[in-house]
């Protein structure tokens, strides 16, 4: 038994790496996006995007930097041994059999006379490509048939878009001596010499066994067939000079007036400065007045003349200047990550950008919070944690949102193995069985999510306490509406949770809650939707394929309370606790220190509490829709210890992702 039980409370009778490269580093997003495939089935995108993903795209738990990869993605990219990518050993030379004439499609397979070999298929034409003497080629990119055939670059030169350069247009990336999609293409997939084993295509930056959701296998590499010009409608349909392919059919269409690529922009006429493929990108659908600006790509992604870094409504961040104890609603949504506001109805087209609609600063019934105290704008916490993007993080507490000398509000109270607690004055006990306010969490309360929970209660550990419910105790939430971009499937932000009810209630009835609600007004996003509770604070282990809801519980079967003390988990020691996992705790105590929940002095001292370090919270949205999330955190069966959330680094990424928590 811990030595500090029994002076505790006076009721005790009765889910990264962190983000790597972004979209935009200050208000979130991905850097290596463009795409809207599938993401992959991991535990939960990481806070990077597309380039890294989860093991390569494939299944595995979360916390790597990079986003959701591709459906069906395989563990790792590089092909180990023989021929790199698609090309194939055929009879000792690295052969590409989608363009060989003497190994169509697999080796030893030869077209007869008069028939040429155009995505792995003898046929008497090219399809998508062109024939330049006895073989088929693509004119787009290759230096030695730029644009028409026998045209050869410089040396030193790159052919994009059929043009000779020195770099690469439409978003391409230089490879070499190419101009590549490191999007699709297998021997460059989401970065140069990054090939994909043999058997695998490239899809949206990630090997993968087949390709994902609005993208069709054309030879060794994934189209989209509603804007390729020479895969339109389907696989090797060519659109003839001087056409486009809009919407995958053949046709003319006027950019000036008109949505060629169906973004529910008209053309330049509703600031749309991409209706077709070409210089602006391969998929004119995600360059738009609604879309993010994607760092690094070379493209206006959202048409206002700016591209890249240039582009600083998009890339720089806002939070350096913003009052610790700020009332204003808005500059939380700022130091989380979200810099960019925007209107719900815009007078005009071109003004429906993504970005903040509205924030509020409410308590779990969507009422009104009482105690300002609850909530606070941080640019560090304890003595070692710092923001993770820009220079703040949001803190929402059930007692006092602070460290033990912060102050404006603060400071916590705690002290070397003594407990954080302070309840709410006025009080934020609301019952959310009863609530009527559209805010409320009662729509999360009463939704089951089984096995983790049921209706009309709080969320189960397994095999680990009781679920409770009825009352949300010191509640403080946080609610930001939004619209994403539109070339955006999901989101992640990164949270720290600490708890004074750690480590000696850990499976008791006192399971304070750290809930995250996103809501998708317009629909369910596809392909993948998210949680039915709509809960994105919970953790899948994959090994067992359990869900854990974040809150001192986790301790009990995982290793996410990573940062406390040892010792609780040590039988014979003074402070054990049989309910905590051996393999918790494998940060230590460094991060609580100033905290308020360090351990006490000596050689008999336990723990005052303990806390997860940084988990990845992703979810899924609808491109260019609204999206409502919710976080909230509130004490479960009395007012008195004290839980505590950081939230920072409000990411867009490109895929979907499986929804959730990870490490």
């Amino acid at each position: 038994m811990s030595l500090r039980k029994g002076v505790l409370r006076a009721s005790a009778i009765g889910v990264f790496g962190l983000g790597a490269a972004a979209m935009a580093p200050g208000c979130g997003s991905d850097s290596s996006g463009g795409g809207t495939a599938t993401g992959g089935t991991g535990n939960v995108g990481a806070t990077g995007g597309m380039g890294g993903g989860l093991g390569g795209g494939g299944t595995g738990a979360t916390g790597a930097t990079g986003g959701s990869g591709a459906t069906g993605g395989m563990a790792g990219m590089g092909g180990g041994g023989g021929c790199p990518g698609t090309l194939k050993d055929c009879n000792g030379t690295c052969t590409n059999t989608d363009f060989d004439p003497a190994n169509c499609g697999t080796c030893g397979t030869a077209c007869k006379t008069g028939e040429f070999c155009s995505q792995g298929k003898c046929d008497a034409k090219c399809a998508g490509t062109t024939l330049c003497t006895d073989k088929c080629v693509d004119t787009g990119t290759d230096p030695n048939n730029c644009g028409a055939c026998g045209t050869v670059c410089k040396s030193g030169e790159v052919c994009s878009v059929g043009v000779c350069g020195i770099k690469c247009a439409g978003g391409a990336t230089k490879c070499g001596t190419e101009c590549v999609d490191t999007q699709s293409n297998p021997n460059h997939c989401g970065a140069c010499g990054a090939a994909c084993q043999s058997g695998q295509v490239c899809s949206a930056g990630q090997c993968a066994t087949s390709c994902g959701t609005g993208y069709t296998k054309c030879g060794s590499s994934c189209v989209d067939t509603g804007n390729d010009k020479n895969n339109c409608g389907g696989c090797g349909t060519v659109c003839p000079s001087g056409q486009a392919c809009l919407q995958g059919k053949c046709g003319s269409c006027d950019t000036n007036t008109t949505d060629c690529d169906g973004d529910g922009y008209a053309g330049k006429a509703e600031g749309d400065c991409c209706e077709v493929p070409g210089v602006c990108g391969a998929n004119p659908q995600l360059v738009n007045p609604g879309a993010l600006e994607v760092v690094g790509n070379g493209i206006d992604d959202n048409c206002n003349g700016l591209a890249d870094l240039f582009d600083k409504s998009d890339t720089q961040d806002c939070d350096a200047a913003l009052a610790s104890d700020s009332s204003d609603p808005k500059d939380y949504a700022k130091a989380l990550g979200v810099c960019r506001t925007t209107e719900e109805t815009p007078a005009d087209k071109k003004s429906k950008t993504w970005g903040l609609i509205e924030a509020e600063l409410l308590r779990a019934d969507g009422s009104p919070v009482g105690d300002k105290r609850a909530h606070s704008i941080r640019p560090k916490f304890g003595d070692n944690i710092t923001a993770l993007e820009g220079k703040s993080m949001v803190v929402l507490s059930s007692g006092i949102a602070a460290d033990k000398t912060q102050t404006n509000p603060g400071p916590n109270g705690g002290t070397f193995g003594s407990n954080v607690a302070t309840g709410h004055t006025p009080s934020s006990n609301v019952n959310i069985t009863t609530c009527t306010s559209p805010k409320c969490i009662k729509d999360w309360y009463g939704a089951a999510n089984p096995p983790l929970k049921a209706a009309n209660q709080f969320p189960q550990a397994p095999a680990c306490g009781s679920a409770g419910g009825g009352t949300a105790n010191d509640s403080v939430m946080l609610r930001i509406r939004l619209r994403a971009p539109t070339n955006a499937r999901s989101f992640s932000f990164n949270s720290y949770f600490f708890s004074s009810e750690y480590p000696e209630y850990v499976c008791s009835t006192f399971n304070d809650q750290f809930i995250t609600l996103v809501d998708t007004p317009s629909g369910t996003p596809q392909p993948i939707p998210n949680p039915v509770d709509k809960n994105l604070t919970t953790y899948i282990d994959l090994a067992t394929g359990t869900k854990w809801p974040v809150g001192i519980n986790i301790a009990k079967g995982t290793n996410l309370f990573a940062v406390c003390d040892p010792k609780v988990s040590v039988s014979g020691s003074p402070c054990y606790e049989a309910d905590v996992n051996a393999k918790s705790c494998s940060l230590g105590v460094t991060d609580l220190a100033g905290t308020g929940w360090e351990p006490g002095t000596g050689a008999n001292a336990c723990p005052g509490g303990g806390g997860t370090y940084w988990l990845t919270v992703a979810g899924n949205v609808i491109p260019g829709q609204i999206v409502e999330v919710r976080f909230a955190i509130f004490d479960v069966g009395d007012t008195t210890l004290d839980s505590l959330a950081l939230l920072d680094g409000f990411k867009w990424l490109p895929n979907a992702t499986l929804p959730g928590t990870g490490g």
